[in-house]
């Protein structure tokens, strides 16, 4: 039986393109954050700190 070899440079060309639209997806919310924070809090570092991210969970809840 003769089995043929899947080719995987499609898949590795669209591998590629969405690792690339989920890399930018990343350092848009990334800078937007950034901005977010440096405009309410005049710190945009602020984004790291454990009690932003406490705070954003309590107002979710």
């Amino acid at each position: 039986m003769n089995k043929e070899k899947f080719d995987f440079s499609l898949v590795n060309k669209y591998l590629k393109k969405v690792g690339k639209i989920f890399l930018y997806l990343l350092a848009t919310m990334l800078l937007g954050a950034f901005i977010g924070c440096g405009v309410a809090s005049g710190n945009p570092f602020a984004i790291f700190f454990p009690t932003t991210w406490v705070h954003f969970w309590e107002f979710l809840s």
